[in-house]
């Protein structure tokens, strides 16, 4: 299909002869190079040649500098036209699977047009008998890409941030409690890596490709940013710990216990706080990953991971705000020994087996109401600052310039 101002140019040959040109209109002879004759009509003329011609412009090498599209041609002369093709990029080829059964195969991506549910020569087959499958093919394609990146820098930050995370506890010989690791390695990471995968493609095709550069820049600067942004976080919150007054005579002293006995070091404000503020960050980073930019649909059309995030945000949100009830002490957070939460107010009935005993002297880690809220707003900017930097700046003008064309 070309437009009818375009002027086309016929081409045969017979065996062993050279190529004749001629004016599909006119039927006159066109002499010259018909390499000039593309590159003086600047986009105006289009070329139609026979099989024969095709062999002879193939042998003499000039096939590579004019090849646009083929069609109606032998078997074989259609896995040559595509290798030509493929010499130049990566290239896909769609067709029934009749006589183009062998192009279908030499492609890097084969679409076979067929009514059957798969094709033996093709990966990839469609009931839709139009070559506007191929677009299809690559949205759906390019965000596979983009949702394995995400994938792959989601996890990348979940590692670094637990190496800050182990870094601090270290530094206060405490443990974030048990419960919350499981929190952070069986649900929280598990389930939105997963989530993220279910992405969509985008409505339509982008005119950039996304980045398939592990260690590119944009890459790199979305999968480092954040982890020293979470690093930042990190330290505001034990500073914003440290100059509370409730605080004050209650730093936990590892000295008194066996630091062996690794269940006996979370009971302390220290790795309460520095466990919440993690346990945010896991959570809340899948969602800068998850912005649809050009190749997947929007973040708020993956209903799985939104739901996942949502559920998981308000529970965490829980633990920081609520007093002491029955969930945060499962937690060790927000909680007291039995004694001491019967003796402040707290109600009776809490059970042994948890509340029984708070492995530090004052047997409690309740924060102030104050605080919890001064502290769920803080995270809550941690947050706001990791979702405004993958938008504004990863997504934005400076790093968008390295998307490949």
């Amino acid at each position: 299909m070309v437009a009818t101002s375009t002027r086309i140019v016929l081409g045969d040959a017979t065996p062993g002869s050279e190529v004749l040109w001629r004016d599909f209109e006119t039927w006159e002879p066109v002499f010259g190079d018909v390499r000039d004759l593309i590159a003086e009509s600047q986009g105006r003329v289009e070329l139609a040649i026979s099989g024969n011609a095709f062999r002879e412009l193939l042998r003499t090498g000039i096939i590579r500098d004019i090849l646009l599209g083929t069609r109606r041609m032998a078997p074989d002369d259609k896995v040559t036209s595509v290798k030509l093709h493929m010499e130049r990029g990566v290239t896909a080829m769609c067709g029934d699977g009749g006589n183009d059964c062998g192009a279908l195969r030499a492609a890097h991506v084969g679409i076979a047009l067929s009514e059957a549910e798969a094709s033996i020569v093709s990966p990839f087959s469609t009931s839709n008998r139009s070559i506007f499958s191929c677009v299809e093919l690559l949205k759906q394609g390019r965000a596979a890409l983009a949702t394995s990146f995400a994938g792959y820098k989601y996890l990348m930050m979940y590692g670094a941030t637990m190496a800050w995370l182990e870094l601090v506890q270290y530094y206060f010989s405490v443990i974030a409690s048990q419960w919350l690791w499981i929190m952070y390695d069986g649900f929280v990471t598990v389930g939105l890596s997963f989530a993220l995968t279910l992405a969509k493609p985008a409505p339509n095709l982008a005119r950039l490709r996304p980045t398939a550069r592990l260690l590119g820049p944009q890459t790199l600067a979305s999968a480092i940013g954040p982890i020293f942004i979470n690093l930042a976080f990190f330290v505001g919150a034990v500073a914003m710990l440290f100059r509370e007054s409730f605080f004050k005579c209650r730093e936990f002293d590892a000295a008194s216990i066996n630091t062996a006995y690794w269940w006996l070091l979370g009971d302390n404000f220290e790795a309460e706080v520095i466990g919440l503020v993690a346990l945010f960050q896991f959570i809340n980073s899948s969602i800068p990953f998850s912005f649809g930019y050009r190749f997947r649909a929007a973040f708020y059309r993956n209903w799985v991971h939104l739901a996942m995030y949502t559920g998981m945000m308000g529970f965490a949100s829980f633990l920081v705000l609520a007093g002491p009830n029955r969930l945060s002490c499962v937690f060790r957070v927000n909680c007291g020994s039995a004694k001491y939460l019967e003796a402040n107010g707290y109600g009776g009935g809490w059970d042994e087996a948890v509340n029984g005993v708070y492995n530090n002297p004052w047997e409690h880690n309740i924060m102030p109401v104050n605080f919890r809220i001064k502290l769920f707003v803080y995270i809550l900017a941690n947050c706001a600052a990791n979702i405004l930097y993958e938008r504004f700046v990863v997504l934005g003008r400076f790093f968008g310039c390295f998307s490949p064309k």
